[in-house]
């Protein structure tokens, strides 16, 4: 049991419109570079970099996350987790090993990016997830959601400072969820949601 801190917190670009929220990065062990979705089995990189219109040429290291940066300014997208410190179990990247002792605050990222019109969700299912994070962040600020269930993309909204924030769940981009969805159609759905004005 180990508990640890969020080691990048939020990454959000200028003129940002759109938030992918996820839960937690993975063991450090698993990192190929120091920055949101080491994992080079996680399918996101790859899935983003489509959505751009680009090749990652950069696998580890420093020129990864530079590159991965820019893919996130050229998209105006910003990415956080629902985790800001959690207790892992048994040194497990696995979402139901993850225990929140903290949350972190998307209402300090909204406020600070006035342009995030869409909250995009990479996860929901299970005990511990993006959307059942999200729920308990919002509850403990005294507000009630739920979002509904169904087939992805699933829609729900919610007022933040009078204005419409839309929240959105997709797949996740793991490996583990691969089995259930093409990488062809993770990326139409992921592009639907971000280009979409």
């Amino acid at each position: 049991m180990i508990e640890e801190q969020h080691p990048w917190n939020w990454y959000t670009p200028e003129n940002c419109r759109v938030l992918i929220v996820g839960t937690f990065p993975p063991t450090k062990r698993n990192w190929s570079f120091d920055f949101f979705y080491p994992n080079k089995a996680n399918f996101f990189w790859r899935m983003i970099a489509q959505v751009a219109g680009k090749q990652l040429e950069y696998p580890s290291g420093p020129l990864a996350v530079q590159e991965r940066k820019n893919l996130l300014k050229q998209l105006q997208l910003g990415v956080t987790d629902m985790g800001k410190q959690i207790i892992r179990h048994e040194n497990s990247s696995l979402d139901e090993n993850l225990a929140a002792l903290e949350f972190m605050d998307i209402f300090q990222i909204l406020d600070e990016n006035p342009g995030i019109k869409r909250l995009i969700f990479t996860s929901s299912s299970g005990k511990v997830s993006a959307v059942r994070w999200f729920t308990e962040f919002l509850a403990a600020q005294g507000i009630k959601h739920r979002l509904p269930s169904g087939k992805r993309p699933i829609r729900s909204e919610m007022e933040y400072n009078n204005k419409k924030i839309e929240l959105v769940v997709l797949y996740s981009p793991s490996p583990r969820a691969a089995n259930r969805i093409s990488m062809e159609t993770l990326v139409a759905l992921y592009r639907d949601e971000i280009l979409d004005e």
